[in-house]
């Protein structure tokens, strides 16, 4: 099953796109008459449409993304944190981290790495040391 949801998504995908770009077309042709007050609201919804099929089609690309590296993070000379591969984080870079809760259950995370004038960390879980951190990497296809 989780197989089918996978391959569904991955189908999905390339519909999500072209729903986005044809929203982005709409936009840069100027077909909204800006006296028209349904033309006005069209232009909003399809706005946070796009956002939310945006949102949908980078959380389908990660779920589906092979996984190419895992490692434990070090902060370097530098101040960044890698996996001593490939895989470095700065401000902004996306993260799957192996998070285990108190109950000893594990599971990946997806979230994002920022920085606070002192040190990086991790947006969802700002306390969670980053330092021997068990991460993944997944190989991306170029955002289009």
């Amino acid at each position: 099953m989780k197989e089918q949801i996978k391959s569904a998504l991955a189908n999905l995908e390339p519909q999500l796109k072209r729903v986005s770009n044809l929203i982005q077309d709409a936009e840069n042709e100027g077909i909204y008459n800006s006296k028209d007050p349904e033309d006005q609201y069209l232009r909003g919804m399809f706005y946070k449409i796009a956002d939310y099929l945006d949102d949908a089609r980078r959380y389908t690309r990660q779920v589906i993304a092979p996984v190419i590296e895992e490692g434990i993070l070090h902060k370097g000379k530098d101040g960044r944190y890698a996996t001593g591969k490939k895989a470095y984080y700065t401000s902004g870079a996306a993260i799957e981290y192996l998070y285990v809760d108190p109950s000893d259950d594990s599971r990946w995370i997806y979230s994002h790495v920022e920085h606070n004038g002192n040190d990086y960390f991790i947006a969802n879980t700002p306390n969670l040391p980053m330092e021997r951190l068990k991460v993944r990497v997944k190989q991306l296809p170029m955002w289009d």
